[in-house]
């Protein structure tokens, strides 16, 4: 079979008309379920979608639609996020996003949500994967402007951990554009997103925690024994309260970098003594462990976390009991942070 060198996964109709070759054999395969149809004029074989998470297939239909088109695209914002590596928490959009000049006009068509931009305004394009994307800084500044809070500190959250970008680069690519307009979003997500939170899981119990009006824990904080030994470097410290939390995904399981040569009923073994080396701890009063489903519902969360003993702070800055947590907190605190979008991290 033909393979598009645009993309190792992708077989475009156009390639085939190039050789002269007849493209209904690609909707003969489709209805066969040998292949599956990305977006107009982009296939891919069916075993290898089947292999991809959402997130994985949100990837491969960017580049598809980029690749389908006969002039240069400049993907950006959530779409860009993507294709330079960013995780996707949530349902994928189902358009892909891209700059063009202001003559054409921001909308919505043909699969595209088009962002008009000056030509001075525009980033200079990187090409990832065969496509022009706006660069890495650029990229993270339109996602704060225009995705919900929880995706766009996801995405920061990641981008600093990895070093790739800086709270001051950020903040300077904002303010290169000259406009006022969503600072209050843009200051908002820099003022919370932190290098420390590694996995998504993390990004997105920190935002729980907010909602809950808890107090922010210190992240990635050791532990160590009286003998100066440490114990373990735990995701979540509170110590106010001596509480512990841990977020844990089925990544940790499942994982092999993860696992080192492990089976998964070592993992769980080498979890629940290390659990239980840090709640021999003097100044652990309390541990609290939680996967995405309760991090995805503050109703569930805020629970978990009030019986280890972690609560709002009162006015005063003393805690509240754990009946305010649970009984108290009004109905329309499920957590506004969307659904996974893949495997869980």
């Amino acid at each position: 079979m033909l393979i598009t060198p645009r993309h190792p996964d992708l077989l475009l109709s156009r390639d085939l008309a190039a050789l002269g070759l007849d493209d209904a054999r690609l909707r003969v395969a489709c209805r066969r379920g040998d292949l599956v149809r990305v977006r107009r004029g982009a296939y891919v074989e069916a075993g290898r979608w089947a292999a991809l998470g959402i997130e994985g297939r949100y990837r491969l239909t960017v580049v598809a639609a980029a690749a389908s088109c006969r002039t240069r695209v400049l993907v950006s914002h959530v779409s860009a996020a993507v294709l330079h590596g960013l995780p996707l928490v949530g349902a994928p959009p189902r358009r892909v996003h891209v700059l063009v000049p202001p003559a054409g006009g921001s909308r919505q068509e043909h699969g595209f949500v088009k962002h008009a931009r000056d030509d001075h305004e525009r980033p200079d394009a990187l090409d990832v994967e065969g496509v022009h994307v706006t660069p890495l800084d650029a990229t993270i500044v339109d996602v704060c402007l225009t995705e919900p809070f929880v995706r766009a500190v996801v995405m920061t959250d990641h981008a600093l951990h990895q070093g790739a970008v800086t709270p001051e680069s950020l903040a300077t690519e904002f303010a290169r554009r000259g406009t006022r307009r969503g600072s209050k979003k843009v200051a908002a997500v820099l003022e919370f997103a932190t290098p420390l939170a590694d996995r998504p899981l993390e990004s997105i119990s920190r935002v729980g925690f907010r909602l809950l009006g808890l107090p922010d824990p210190v992240l990635q904080h050791p532990l160590f024994d009286e003998t100066g030994r440490r114990v373990a470097i735990v995701d979540n410290w509170w110590p106010g309260f001596g509480v512990v939390g841990e977020s844990d995904g089925r990544v940790k399981y499942t994982d092999p970098e993860m696992m080192a040569g492990r089976t998964t009923a070592q993992v769980v073994m080498d979890e629940k003594d290390r659990e239980d080396d840090i709640r021999a701890l003097p100044e652990v009063r309390g541990f609290a462990r939680w996967g995405w489903d309760v991090a995805l519902d503050v109703r569930r969360l805020g629970p978990v976390l009030a019986r280890a003993g972690v609560v709002p702070l009162g006015p005063t800055g003393r805690a509240t009991s754990s009946s305010t947590v649970e009984n108290d907190r009004p109905g329309s605190t499920k957590s506004p942070v969307p659904a996974p979008g893949g495997p869980a991290r």
